[in-house]
């Protein structure tokens, strides 16, 4: 659920049956699902002894009683388009990109499954979302080395306006809370006064950090690494994180100048989200041969590491880069393993849940890794093959590294469904975090 055609056609390929976890009616605006279902799966009971006749019967729909196989894998994703059905009063309940009924019900109940332990897995940490906004990873973070310094609004507007005074020739990026795809953002220097307006006047919950304003470029292009991160228990903690992934590029070229900034800003030269620079606006630059990248807007890890050693020559060491990587993934996992939100739903080790992280990360220009942000349910589905009646230039670089995440993933946590041998996927693609020496 929430996660798309390419995950499903690797569990199909490796063995599965793949099938909704409760009745589901997809409808213009959003899907409703009807996770009362699922949850009389888990406790094997009748709805209607479990909700009584009329609590069993939603929207006109009558629960049904679906049988619990000796075996499932239930994979959560947030997704926008998602909700419940009508509450006790009538009133339509609305889709939100944070619910997480089905991880909460399988926290619930987990303890209730038959079975060997191992035999039901979930996918997806309740509570995990909340611990990943903006503003409560900021907040946490704020002494990280590799984080940029950030201010939570509207409570430290004082103590930022302050910054500004002080430091007025710094960049800034404002942030809200938890939107994605670049949505909400905007870049800013110091000393523009519609930051401080801004920031003086800002009343919902957002964050301005510190914009890493000299990024190592390719070609004149600015861009991210999307790394993924499996974590497989958090008490104790334990994750890999995957030794390859993603360079995803602006459509225009980096520049600091003033029309491309504040109240004149202009995302695709600062925000390198795929969905902002595959925009209909963007075409042309999208399409474009850019040096380095070529049309479209991402090339690989491995493309970019040899770039780097070509480019930097003995000042680039992977060694250490990668040194870095695990170190912030470290933290992550260190992070989320003693969030409240998490916390209260139990403890997580490796036979019951499991969860999958896009890590969002940068280079400047003296090599040194920061993070930009850490997603769950992160994007592994295909882009469309024709782009506004074009090929898609990435549509093949982006299903064969979704295809390798997924098959690496279920290699990862040897998950697959019967004895038939797997031919796709390696533990060779996996990084162990060190957990070591943690004394968190």
């Amino acid at each position: 659920m929430g996660w798309g055609n390419v995950m499903y056609d690797t569990l199909k390929a490796r063995g599965w049956s793949v099938k909704s976890p409760c009745h589901a009616i997809d409808g213009e605006r959003s899907t409703c699902m009807f996770p009362k279902e699922f949850e009389a799966t888990l406790r094997r009971k009748d709805p209607k002894a479990l909700f009584g006749k009329k609590g069993a019967v939603q929207e006109g729909y009558k629960l049904k009683k679906i049988p619990l196989g000796k075996r499932a894998l239930w994979m959560q994703g947030v997704s926008s388009t998602y909700r419940i059905p009508l509450d006790k009063k009538g009133g339509r309940m609305p889709p939100v990109a944070d619910r997480e009924d089905f991880a909460r019900l399988a926290a619930k109940h987990m303890k209730e499954l038959p079975g060997k332990p191992g035999d039901f897995r979930t996918c997806g940490y309740p509570g995990v979302y909340n611990a990943l906004a903006k503003t409560t990873f900021s907040e946490y973070f704020r002494e990280a080395p590799w984080y940029p310094a950030a201010y939570l609004l509207p409570q430290e507007k004082d103590t930022m306006l302050k910054r500004f005074e002080k430091s007025p020739n710094e960049y800034w990026i404002c942030k809200p809370r938890n939107d994605c795809s670049g949505v909400g953002i905007c870049v800013m220097k110091a000393d523009d006064r519609s930051l401080k307006w801004l920031v003086d006047h800002e009343k919902t919950s957002s964050i301005v950090q510190r914009y890493v304003a000299d990024p190592v470029l390719l070609g004149g292009y600015k861009f991210h690494m999307r790394i993924h991160m499996v974590i497989t228990s958090l008490s104790p903690p334990e994750a890999y994180v995957q030794a390859g992934g993603q360079c995803l590029f602006c459509t225009k070229p980096y520049s600091l100048a003033k029309d491309t900034l504040g109240a004149r800003f202009d995302p695709p030269v600062h925000l390198s989200n795929t969905g902002l620079n595959m925009d209909e606006a963007q075409k042309d630059c999208f399409l474009k041969k850019k040096p380095v990248i070529g049309a479209g807007q991402q090339i690989s890890m491995e493309q970019l590491e040899k770039y780097l050693a070509k480019t930097y020559g003995s000042k680039f060491n992977r060694d250490k880069m990668w040194q870095e990587i695990m170190q912030v993934s470290k933290e992550n996992v260190q992070y989320l393993a003693q969030a409240p939100g998490i916390k209260r739903h139990g403890k997580f080790n490796r036979d019951g849940f499991f969860d999958m992280f896009g890590m969002d990360l940068m280079l400047d220009d003296k090599l040194k890794v920061w993070m930009c942000e850490s997603n769950n349910t992160p994007g592994l589905d295909d882009q469309d093959k024709m782009y506004h009646g074009v090929k898609n230039p990435d549509y093949h670089k982006e299903h064969d590294c979704f295809a390798k995440v997924w098959n690496d993933v279920f290699t990862l946590l040897g998950l697959d469904a019967n004895a038939k041998k797997q031919t796709k996927g390696t533990l060779k693609g996996w990084y162990q975090v060190d957990f070591s020496n943690d004394t968190k």
